[in-house]
């Protein structure tokens, strides 16, 4: 599987309707049954339609009222305050154990797939019983932000908040599948703005985000060469995993995907996606974070000095 880690390609497959999620075949129960009912690995009209049932559920809930559940508990996990926030059991530790078990299959071919079928089935009870795509949406806003959130919050607590999200996003990458062959061109000159949007050199719209304002946007360079951060640093935009290899340029610098090909994007430098699937959840990710981090500042407030 090859990675597509120059930013302005990689936002090239975020933004183009020729990627799509891998698919994953239609089940009736257990984790198979929440990944095919959940908007994280549907396209077309089913990602439609289950993407605003998750911007529904999580357009009641407060970012602000989040940071300050943080800030009052920073002993609970992301997954515990979601719950309150959500109006769901929340007080047991098993919830939170639960939600883990569940979160590590999440992905095809991954974690313990029979405990996970196990704990599906709690989870959907945790939200009423009934297996629909609105109780999919519910356990899948607790799935998402289990591991990415507390990983945040830990990557944030030992280097700060922009830093984490500049140069270890809490998710790194994601994968795409081109529906026809596709010639992505490295270091496209566009701007993204950090929630994922492009915008023309020398056009940017101010940040819609107060968390935004002072955060850079990517640039990528154009002539072929890695994108690099506009910022104090100018670290490349470049995550490559061990076992992957990065996606082979020739020598204008284009990049070859085939029809039915499964490729890896990198995230760096846009944490939280882009183009129409970026993570509609941003901003309560984001408050949760800041709310721990005031926490261990007002008990540390001497920074360990």
């Amino acid at each position: 599987m090859q990675t597509i880690d120059d930013p302005g390609a990689a936002l090239a497959v975020l933004h183009d309707p020729a990627f799509v999620v891998p698919p994953v075949p239609a089940a009736t129960h257990g984790i198979a049954w929440l990944r095919s009912a959940v908007g994280r690995f549907s396209d077309g009209d089913a990602y439609t339609r289950r993407r605003a049932l998750s911007e529904s559920l999580l357009s009641t809930v407060d970012p602000a009222a989040l940071r300050d559940a943080a800030a009052s508990s920073p002993h609970l996990h992301p997954v515990q305050l979601l719950c309150t926030a959500l109006g769901l059991p929340s007080s047991s530790r098993t919830t939170l154990a639960t939600v883990r078990v569940v979160a590590a299959a999440y992905h095809p071919d991954t974690g313990d797939e029979p405990a996970a079928d196990e704990a599906v089935r709690a989870l959907v009870d945790l939200c009423g019983g009934v297996p629909d795509e609105t109780t999919a949406a519910r356990i899948g806003l607790l799935v998402q932000a289990c591991d990415a959130t507390a990983a945040l919050i830990a990557r944030a607590r030992a280097k700060g908040l922009e830093a984490a999200l500049r140069d270890t996003p809490p998710v790194p990458a994601t994968k795409r599948m081109a529906t026809r062959p596709v010639t992505l061109t490295a270091g496209h000159p566009d701007l993204v703005d950090p929630s994922g949007t492009l915008a023309e050199p020398g056009n940017r719209t101010a940040a819609a985000d107060p968390a935004d304002r002072d955060r850079p946007e990517v640039r990528v360079e154009p002539g072929g060469r890695p994108g690099v951060r506009v910022g104090p640093d100018g670290r490349p935009g470049v995550h490559v995993e061990p076992g992957e290899r990065s996606g082979t340029r020739d020598e204008a610098g284009h990049i070859r995907v085939e029809a039915g090909e499964v490729v890896r994007v990198s995230l760096q430098g846009i944490p939280f996606g882009a183009g129409p699937r970026r993570c509609p959840g941003r901003a309560h990710a984001i408050a949760i974070a800041e709310g721990a981090l005031s926490a261990s500042a007002s008990e540390n407030p001497g920074g360990g000095r």
